[in-house]
């Protein structure tokens, strides 16, 4: 009976030994195999009728990223760098980490995040600057959205780093019914550390009843503490849709305490490289009409290829509290992506 029981001892161990050797194995060759190192450059050139602009004509290197992502048996990471801004003025942001993250993804029902991340909150949110139909992010989501906030956050690129959870639910034919996003996160944007015991809950939950139409709302309880130390509360919340396919559509309202705002896109294929997108785009830093800040804007989209888009912008404004109550606004953008 002894030796049975040694001898299954040491098979249990040769057992273990092996699947471990095993898991080492297949770890290495998907760290080898799921590797990538890529990026996204974005150039600009600008034209104003805006008398308060200094200059009437400007161009931009304006973002340039790299990042290195993978996959390690059940574990996504991504690790990114941008440099942006512009040297000398109140926009130099210099170079950053933009994300830093693992994500554990065995299950669509259930994913866990850890790091700096983009937070749980808004559709428009999650696009790529290449993806988003125009120039820039509607002004909702840059001013209540975690971009250039209200409450004088750094550029957090809707990001900060903390712990979220996610999922798909009730499997369709193709596509899934059901979807959450939930995260903890501490308030303070990028490559910062928490001021304070409080941390920012945010949520979201929609319904996808067609695949690629997404109908759902967003909550957010948190605040932000400035050099200052003062602290400032965060209760917003967003409700909208988005539809992406050939044709694209996207509409939200965002709400704060202070301000609030909303907009709505709609992007027509021309041909199969070719897209027209055209938003309207209010934000009331005050929620009070004579605040308002209105675009109406168009662009053309022309995508030769996945890794290049060049775009031209026209943006109408009427802004009821600037010193120059309406003028118009020439864009052309280019993006490699790579």
């Amino acid at each position: 009976m002894k030796r049975f029981i040694i001898s299954t001892a040491v098979f249990a161990t040769a057992l273990t030994l092996s699947a471990q050797s095993n898991l080492a194995a297949q770890a290495k060759q998907d760290l080898i195999n799921s590797f990538t190192f890529g990026g996204c450059v974005i150039t600009e050139a600008n034209w104003t009728d805006n008398e308060a602009k200094d200059a009437k004509v400007d161009f931009a290197a304006r973002s340039l990223r790299l990042h290195v992502a993978g996959k390690v048996l059940d574990y996504a990471y991504l690790v990114q760098f941008e440099y942006t801004g512009v040297a000398g003025t109140a926009k130099e942001s210099g170079p950053h980490i933009v994300d830093a993250w693992i994500e554990w993804q065995k299950y669509p029902e259930f994913k866990v995040k850890l790091g700096q991340q983009k937070r749980a909150f808004t559709f428009e949110n999650p696009y790529h600057p290449m993806d988003i139909g125009l120039g820039t992010y509607s002004q909702c989501v840059s001013f209540i959205g975690g971009y250039a906030d209200i409450v004088g956050e750094q550029l957090s690129h809707g990001r900060d780093v903390g712990l979220a959870f996610s999922g798909e639910l009730f499997p369709q034919d193709d596509h899934r019914l059901l979807h959450y996003h939930t995260g903890i996160y501490t308030g303070q944007g990028v490559n910062h550390s928490d001021r304070n015991k409080r941390k920012d809950y945010l949520a979201g939950l929609w319904v996808e009843p067609v695949k690629d139409l997404l109908v759902g709302a967003y909550g957010w309880n948190g605040d932000y503490v400035d050099n200052a130390g003062v602290t400032h509360d965060r209760k917003r919340w967003s409700a909208g849709m988005q539809y992406e396919s050939d044709w694209s559509a996207r509409a939200e309202y965002i709400g704060d305490k202070n301000a609030d705002g909303w907009y709505a896109l709609v992007g027509a294929p021309l041909t199969s490289q070719l897209k027209l997108y055209g938003r309207w785009d209010v934000y009331r830093s005050t929620k009070h009409w004579d605040s308002t800040k209105t675009n109406y804007g168009l662009a053309l989209n022309y995508r030769p290829c996945k890794y290049v888009q060049l775009q031209a912008n026209y943006t109408f404004t009427h802004a009821r509290l600037e010193l120059d109550k309406n003028y118009n606004t020439f864009d052309l953008q280019a993006y490699v992506k790579f």
